[in-house]
Parts: structure tokens; sequence; C-alpha cells
């Protein structure tokens, strides 16, 4: 049999809970406070998402925007690892401006260099380097829209100023060349020659002098060709420098040379004795070279491409040294001061049979002291 419930006893174990309520409001006021916090939370949650939307539709909009407009403006900045030391300035160029400079550019690098005043663009080992112009180093003023393009088959520069060349024409010769017709050379306006005295071999290490130098050094005297030298050098310290400089000096002795004598540094093959040297001690070999040459009576120079003065040199130690710098570029760059420029291997000369170095010179070395200089008679 059923058991009947006891009056006011509720078998639903809820009602007491219910009860407690109705007994404490208090209760009541907790329970509604945090029902409205949590539906105050959902609608602030609400509009944020609603603000990110829009933000990110106008930002869609105005790219669309932009997308849609013309372009007449492009600036180029490149990142490299010297950025963080120092970003290059880079300034902005219209659309017909960076289309004369693709036009008027050798190759890429050269295109990218026409955005850099303050930093030299380099390839090497197929990465592009940018690294920054050393401001404290001295300075050329050349202007380089002085340069005029010579109207011949082949490429041959001079840098004319109001009309008037500042600038004279030369080239570099060696064995190589082979049997060269100087009254002829004489005859096409060259005015100085580089003759290679000699040479270290990156093998063997021993020092030779060029097979044709004595033959080339009489016969540009006698054509009235003036003459310099360089010796291309493999010498791994200052004592091997002193005798490629001893070398060059005995060869020198019995000819009219009125040109500096530089020592050559360039690029040599991985297994060649001097790779791997480090910037001090190649600027030790070019510092002994050229201290030699000036005892001697000769005035010293340093022949490097623009990338090995400015990452294998310490060109802080070596100002009172000048320069001859070698880049194929139809515009150069390279802020230094610097006295004579090598610009194409490509070069023709009557005399001379195949391709020949072509430079110009800022310097006249045969004159006296106060016609030297042709950048100072304006």
């Amino acid at each position: 049999m059923r058991k009947k419930p006891v009056p006011n006893q509720n078998p639903d174990r809820s009602v007491p809970a219910l009860d407690s309520l109705h007994r404490h409001p208090v209760l009541w006021v907790v329970g509604l406070a945090a029902l409205n916090a949590i539906l105050l939370a959902g609608i602030a949650a609400c509009f944020v998402a609603i603000s990110q939307a829009n933000q990110r539709i106008a930002q869609l909009e105005e790219e669309a925007v932009m997308a849609d407009a013309p372009q007449t403006q492009i600036v180029l900045s490149p990142k490299s690892e010297t950025e963080e030391k120092r970003e290059p300035d880079v300034p902005v160029f219209d659309q017909e401006t960076v289309k004369k400079f693709a036009s008027n550019s050798k190759d890429k690098y050269e295109f990218l260099q026409r955005f850099f005043d303050d930093t030299f663009v380099y390839n090497w080992e197929g990465e592009t380097l940018y690294v920054p112009v050393d401001d404290a180093l001295p300075m050329n003023d050349y202007n380089w829209d002085n340069l005029v393009l010579m109207d011949k088959s082949y490429k041959e520069y001079e840098y004319q100023e109001y009309g008037v060349t500042k600038t004279i024409k030369g080239i570099d010769v060696s064995k190589h060349q082979e049997n060269i017709n100087w009254e002829k050379v004489a005859a096409d306006g060259v005015d100085y020659a580089f003759l290679r005295v000699g040479y270290r071999g990156y093998g063997t290490g021993a020092v030779l002098v060029d097979e044709c130098f004595h033959q080339n050094a009489k016969a540009a005297n006698a054509a009235g060709v003036a003459i310099g030298a360089y010796f291309f050098s493999q010498a791994l310290n200052a004592e091997e420098a002193v005798e490629e400089a001893e070398l060059a000096i005995e060869a020198l002795k019995d000819y009219d040379i009125t040109y500096p004598v530089a020592i050559d540094l360039e690029d040599v093959p991985a297994e060649a004795r001097t790779s791997g040297m480090t910037r001090e001690e190649y600027t030790d070999v070019a510092i002994a070279f050229c201290e030699r040459i000036k005892e001697a009576g000769y005035t010293p120079m340093i022949y490097c491409n623009s990338r090995w003065f400015t990452m294998n040199l310490d060109l802080s130690q070596l100002t009172e040294y000048d320069k001859w710098f070698a880049q194929y570029y139809n515009r150069p760059f390279f802020p230094y001061d610097f006295q004579v420029w090598q610009y194409t291997s490509a070069g023709e000369v009557d005399g001379i049979q195949g391709n020949v170095d072509l430079n110009i010179s800022f310097v006249r070395y045969d004159r006296d002291k106060d016609e030297k200089n042709l950048m100072d008679k304006r």
C-alpha cells in the first residue's frame, strides 16, 4: 500500500531551493546582475567584431583604388645585411627617368646603382651586395653628365666641359697584344700607355718581366707616346711586394717613364696563392709596393676594380696614392678620388690587332706640375 504524504511535505527536492529564493530575495538580485553582465559582454564583443570588419572593408577598398590608379613614381628600397647599421637614402624617380636608366645601363647592377648615391651595388658570387660609401674618404667632383660617347664603332669616351675635353686618351697593353705598331697608335690619338712591366705567377710565385715590355717601352718612347707601367701582383706580404717593385724598377731604368707605376690587384682563380688573403694583408702589400716605387722616384698608383677597392683594401690607409679604377659601366660609379678610369676591354686602336683596354686620365702626368691637372683649367 502506498503511503500517503505527510501534510506540507513535497517529494520534489527543488522546491526547498525555490522556497529559499523566496525567503532570500538578495539571491534573486545577484543572479539577475550576473545574467546582465553576461549579456553586456556579449553585446560589446559584437560591436568590436563589427568595427574590425568595417576597418578591413575600408582597407580592401583603399587597396583596390590604389591598384587601379596610374603608377607615376617608383621607389627602390633593397634590403641588405648592412641595413641595420645604415639604411641607404633612396630617392624617388618618375617612370621616364627609370626607363632612361634602364636603357642606358650595361646590366642590372649598373641599373640598380643609378638609384644610390651613397651605396655601392655589387654582384659577388651571384649575390647582390650593398656597401655604404665611406664619407670620411677623399671624394672626386666629376660630373658624369659631361661624359661624351664619341661617334665610333666601339665605345670611346671623353669628359668635356663647355665643349673642352678634360681627359686624355690612353691604353694599357701586355704581351697579349703581341706586336704593336706604336707609330700608328700615336697617330690614332693615344697620348699614353700603361705597359705591363712584369707579373708574379699565381701558382709558382715566380716573378717575371713581361715578354713584350722592352720592345713596347722602346717603341712607345720613340713614337712619342708617354708611358707608365703596371705589375700584376701575387705578393703574399710586404716583403714580396717590395720584390715585385724592385723587378719593376730595374726594368724601367732605361726608359722615360712619365706616367705612374701601378700595382695591379684583381680577382684570381680559387687555387691562386693569394686566394684567402685578408683585407689587411692586401692593404699592406699595396703600401709596400707603392712606397718602394715612390722611393725610386716614380709616381705610385693602385689599379683595381671598384669592388676590389671598397671590399679588399682599406682605402683610409691609401689616400696618398693615385688610383686607377676599372669599371665597364656606361656611366661610372666611384665617388672616391681617382685619376684614371679604365672603361672597356673591347676598344680598338690603329696599330694593335684585336681588342685593347681603353682609359681616360684626368691628369697629364707628363707635364709640369702647374699643367698636370686638367680639371683645374676651367
